[in-house]
């Protein structure tokens, strides 16, 4: 990943967002990671991620949707085999959508979870169409459904709901075991402790492991493109992406520049 720098346009009020374009990362190819950080003030330098060496050309859509405290997500919400970019606002659980990889209004719009809910945004049928699912920090609960909703309207009760990990360790999501399907893991922040399950059940972890230092952001993704999920860690001192290949302890595969200051990630895996 090689890092450009762009200048803050107007007043900057919403999440500035960059979508890479499925280049490949040196050697390898597969999942590619989308950053997002809160506005700057007018004027300012920020970074954007593109996607491979510089020598491949690939492309990078950037701009702003939203509002600057709401959460990011990637996913394909349209069932077309393309990521482009969502958001959930966790004060009143509204959820937008895009359909395109362009600035603009949301395309879905509609309501999940309760406030201060962490959204979850995964394949979790095997279907091929992502969905956004819920993570409640407070109860170590996930609550995960399998369509989208539409209209501004609340989109119902979830097609699983079960406790998983303790309060207040962050989720992230991928297909760990290859069969296709997106499950649930955690990671605990202080410690560096990464766990998940292999199915969306309660019960405990099928894998877990100790990667990155405390205060890493982790995300996870295909990254050579074998058809599982594997690990990695966003280190915000350095500007780093530590790749892990395999779900084990041990040293990264690989650490890409990233840019500093970045505050969210999601994966976007196709």
């Amino acid at each position: 990943m090689t890092i450009s720098p762009v200048t803050a346009q107007g007043s900057g009020a919403g999440t500035r967002y960059s979508v890479t374009a499925q280049a490949g990362c040196g050697a390898w190819s597969g999942s590619q990671v989308t950053a997002s950080r809160r506005p700057v003030p007018s004027g300012a330098t920020r970074g954007t991620i593109s996607s491979g060496p510089a020598s491949t050309g690939a492309a990078t859509a950037t701009g702003y949707f939203g509002s600057g405290k709401d959460q990011p997500l990637i996913g394909d919400w349209n069932c077309d085999g393309i990521d482009t970019p969502g958001l959930y606002r966790r004060s009143g659980g509204a959820v937008y959508l895009r359909n395109s990889n362009t600035q603009g209004i949301a395309d879905i719009r509609f309501f999940f979870g309760n406030p201060g809910d962490l959204p979850l945004a995964g394949d979790f049928d095997g279907d091929g169409c992502d969905s956004v699912s819920m993570y409640r920090p407070s109860e170590a609960r996930i609550f995960v459904i399998n369509e989208l909703g539409s209209n501004n309207a609340g989109l119902g009760a979830a097609e699983f709901d079960f406790m998983f990990g303790n309060p207040g360790d962050k989720p992230f999501v991928g297909d760990f075991d290859g069969d296709g399907i997106d499950t649930v893991g955690l990671h605990r922040e202080s410690t560096g402790l990464v766990y998940f399950r292999n199915t969306l059940t309660t019960g405990i972890a099928h894998s877990q492991f100790i990667y990155g230092d405390p205060g890493d952001v982790l995300v996870s993704g295909d990254w050579d493109g074998d058809g599982d999920d594997t690990v990695a860690v966003y280190r915000p001192s350095n500007g780093l992406l530590y790749v892990k290949l395999d779900n084990t302890q041990g040293y990264a595969d690989a650490a890409i520049p990233a840019g500093n200051g970045y505050q969210t990630l999601a994966p976007h895996r196709r």
